[in-house]
């Protein structure tokens, strides 16, 4: 007895399995039909998909997507003059209850990349994308992987270390997504140039409100940067530069933007002179902008031709609200000199028509910042020698305690330094 209830369980489930991927496999090709014709209409780039194996298990085949004119001038206008751009991809599908796992690994032979991956020794190079999704609740796991490759040409040679992209959330884009990419180098034969990037890595919230993409938060890091250029005599050289941003409602029109940066130190040099930036900070808050306005920026910043009136109906619609900006930190030491800002600017509500307004457009704004330097900072840059001495003869700069300080205010359309009027 107890064996037939047993039997009886498990062809149930067994049942139930196959009916759930039967349901899965056929709601895999009805929603890949969708997706198809949305992004056409939505980017103007063609998806074209021919089918391999399919059966309850599987969903293989190959898929072309095809970059034409309009969607590369998107990215940059003198681009809609080309060829399209024609990607090919293998794709293998497994069906599973509820849920599809697939690959996409580019197809080094077929496509626009082809014939350059051929002549560079590169049909072994791996583009690849896996995912798990499921299709009745559209969540989503995503990893992209960029393999390394080199490549090299008369003029100089580029190589590319391995890129990692993960992504976790819904199909429609509200989700985590994290990349480390180990960085890529430039050469320039002729000049001598080198560039080199290391260790890029980022994280960041995504959310769809109301079609346009937010980030709440994001965090990068950059373990460093140099740029190296013997003909011109520039030598730039970074080190850890970090950067956080949060954006979260104030209410239901209104957001707030903080922006918070850390930079370990650059070395700018050139034939004459040198300037190292060490510890420098920026920690700054935009509050009361406008959501209808940013999300308008937000999609035309998207676009690469951008529309000028869409452009300045979207900056007037945040100009009309108005806004706080407050400079929390902003400092650095030049040469090993302190220097520092802080202090607080509003914008009432105007249009950008009257900001570019010379008198009625200062205005609008309101402020109070609070500058100090360093009284060495003169001979720690020379540079800058000659003008801190005439700031401070004109009385804009004020030696108190070893430093060198202003009061900057800005009120009814006038600027005053210290009281004075600038």
């Amino acid at each position: 007895m107890k064996k037939w209830i047993w039997g009886v369980a498990g062809a149930a489930l067994i049942g139930a399995g196959l009916g759930a991927c039967w349901y899965t496999g056929n709601e895999f090709d009805r929603q890949l039909a969708e997706q198809i014709v949305k992004l056409r209409e939505q980017s103007g780039i063609e998806l074209q998909w021919q089918q391999g194996r399919s059966d309850l298990w599987h969903r293989d085949g190959e898929a072309r997507l095809i970059i034409g004119p309009d969607a590369l001038a998107q990215l940059d206008g003198e681009l809609s003059h080309g060829e399209p751009i024609v990607l090919a991809f293998k794709v293998e599908g497994v069906i599973l209850p509820l849920y599809v796992k697939s690959q996409l690994l580019l197809d080094t032979e077929q496509g626009s990349l082809a014939p350059l991956l051929a002549s560079q020794g590169l049909k072994e190079w791996r583009l690849e994308l896996t995912s798990l999704t499921n299709l009745l609740t559209q969540g989503n796991q995503s990893k992209l992987n960029i393999g390394a490759f080199s490549l090299k040409h008369e003029q100089g040679k580029m190589t590319f270390e391995p890129l990692q992209a993960d992504y976790s959330g819904d199909l429609v884009g509200n989700g985590h997504m994290t990349l480390n990419w180990a960085g890529m180098s430039l050469h320039e034969t002729q000049g001598g140039a080198d560039m080199m990037l290391a260790d890029l890595n980022g994280s960041a919230e995504l959310r769809d409100v109301d079609g346009s993409w937010l980030s709440p938060q994001s965090a990068m890091t950059l373990a460093s940067f140099s740029l190296l250029q013997p003909q011109e005599g520039i030598n730039v050289s970074l080190q850890r530069l970090t950067s956080h941003s949060r954006l979260e409602g104030e209410d239901a029109d209104t957001l707030s933007n903080r922006y918070q940066i850390q930079l370990a130190a650059l070395d700018m040099t050139n034939d004459t002179d040198s300037l190292a930036l060490t510890d420098a900070k920026l920690d700054l808050e935009v509050k009361g902008l406008d959501l209808a306005g940013y999300q308008a920026l937000q999609e035309l910043s998207a676009q690469g031709n951008l529309d000028q009136q869409a452009l300045l109906v979207a900056l007037d619609q945040v100009l009309g609200r108005g806004l706080t900006l407050t400079l929390t930190d902003l400092s650095s030491r030049l040469n090993g000199e302190p220097a520092s800002l802080t202090g607080q600017l509003t914008l009432a509500s105007t249009t950008l028509a009257n900001l570019a307004g010379q008198e009625d457009g200062m205005k609008a704004l309101s402020g109070f910042f609070k500058l100090s330097l360093s009284e060495g900072m003169g001979e720690a840059v020379p540079q800058l020698a000659p003008m801190l001495v005439q700031l401070q003869q004109l009385g804009y700069l004020k030696a108190q305690q070893n430093n060198l300080k202003a009061e900057l205010k800005l009120q009814e359309g006038k600027l005053t330094v210290n009281e004075l009027p600038l």
